[in-house]
């Protein structure tokens, strides 16, 4: 009974503080999606905002210079923090990030959300723990649990998928660890800002997708499949980290040419390409998949790529993930007839399996998939996730440096 009597305190400290974040966050992750909605809307309806890409990266630019100090750092600095706690993360990421985001979509940039939605959670999470009460109990332990259930909620309530969020928030600290001792704050974080942000009438889109039996050769394919899968997630890793590293160096000097010079190279690939669908999210290419079983060009997920890694690069703000769903499902589409399976379960798959191998969380996207797509997609996604987490190596979106379990155990 000595014992029982303080961790059922904790307990009640990881429910109450993990529910507190979780209001939080999906309250700001609802808002988010509503400006996020009507702001690629009006950038659809009027093209031309496309040409002040560069004028509105450089508007970034300067906030994040002049506001911003540490925040630059952005998921990488959330992380860090989480692995060592030194109160770096600030208030004024959450503003900065999502105006960034807003600002990168109004000029058609292409990158994702849950970046935004997972810096702004661990924003307010730590804003919380900034609050001046010691019956909180917020000392660099609990601190760090608070940042890792602002990752949690983020990014549950803007996918709707709590069950992922939760595991998410402790399987993306570092390659090969779940850190359990966030379980229980992270699970209750994740689910109340769910709650939350579909309560304030933000509802994720859900694509019905059938899955064929689950016998031994649709195995074998899935398998097969998750080698371009590790490749394209291997690739889409060290360029999108090249091509920042050597733009920062590039124009260190010159800090306003870098996001001018990225909005003219975005704008100059869309001019090439003439697809909506390579601009923002990329999500009329999954409408077209998902609700037509439409076929599409075999160089789609390439160039979905290239201009993803290009606004990314150049420093534009807003997220890795939901371009990765797309350029995933676009691999699947493009390789599923000569797998022979159907183009939108092979879609699917890759939708999912490219962000395990990209962020190497395998556990939380299996669980994300089934989630989204239902419980006959487990036997292959555990097939696909796994395999492509393994293959792509310690290479990864969020910083490969941070491994606690070597793969294959060796180097």
């Amino acid at each position: 009974m000595g014992t029982l009597k303080p961790r059922l305190g904790w307990t009640a400290w990881d429910i109450g503080m993990g529910s507190m974040v979780g209001v939080l966050s999906g309250a700001a992750s609802a808002g988010f999606l509503w400006l996020l909605g009507h702001t690629i809307r009006l950038r659809q309806e009027h093209l031309w905002l496309l040409a002040l890409l560069p004028l509105f990266g450089l508007i970034s630019a300067f906030l994040y210079r002049r506001f911003g100090k540490e925040s630059e750092g952005g998921g990488a600095l959330i992380l860090d923090e989480v692995l060592e706690f030194r109160g770096r993360v600030r208030s004024r990421l959450a503003p900065l990030v999502l105006i960034g985001t807003l600002l990168t979509h109004l000029g058609g940039g292409s990158a994702g959300r849950e970046g935004t939605a997972v810096q702004m959670g661990a924003s307010l999470a730590r804003s919380l723990g900034k609050l001046p009460f010691a019956w909180l109990r917020l000392n660099n332990s609990r601190q760090r649990l608070l940042l890792m259930a602002g990752v949690s909620a983020g990014f549950g309530s803007l996918f709707g998928t709590p069950a992922a969020g939760a595991i998410f928030g402790m399987e993306v600290i570092a390659i090969g660890k779940l850190h359990y001792e966030g379980i229980v704050i992270c699970a209750a974080a994740s689910m109340v800002a769910n709650w939350v942000c579909r309560a304030f009438g933000a509802h994720p889109i859900r694509y019905m997708v059938a899955s064929p039996e689950f016998t031994g050769s649709l195995g074998f394919k899935v398998a097969l499949f998750a080698v371009p899968v590790a490749l394209t997630a291997a690739v889409f890793s060290e360029f999108s980290h090249w091509l920042a590293t050597w733009t920062k160096a590039k124009f260190a000097d010159r800090w306003m040419l870098r996001p001018l010079a990225g909005g003219i190279v975005v704008i100059a690939l869309f001019l090439v390409l003439r697809e909506d669908g390579y601009l923002n999210l990329g999500l009329p290419f999954l409408d077209s998949i998902f609700l037509q079983g439409a076929s599409v060009v075999p160089w789609a997920f390439a160039a979905k790529l290239l201009i993803t890694c290009v606004t990314l690069g150049f420093g534009f703000k807003g997220g890795e993930v939901t371009p990765i769903f797309v350029i995933g499902a676009l691999l699947g589409a493009t390789l599923a007839p000569a797998l022979h399976v159907p183009i939108p379960f092979l879609a699917a798959i890759g939708f999912i399996t490219l962000a395990a191998a990209a962020s190497n969380t395998p556990l939380a996207s299996m669980v994300m998939g089934i989630e989204l797509f239902g419980a006959a997609f487990a036997g292959p996604l555990v097939i696909s996730c796994f395999l492509a987490y393994v293959l792509v190596g310690h290479r990864g979106i969020y910083g490969g440096h941070r491994i606690q379990t070597m793969k294959h155990g060796g180097g």
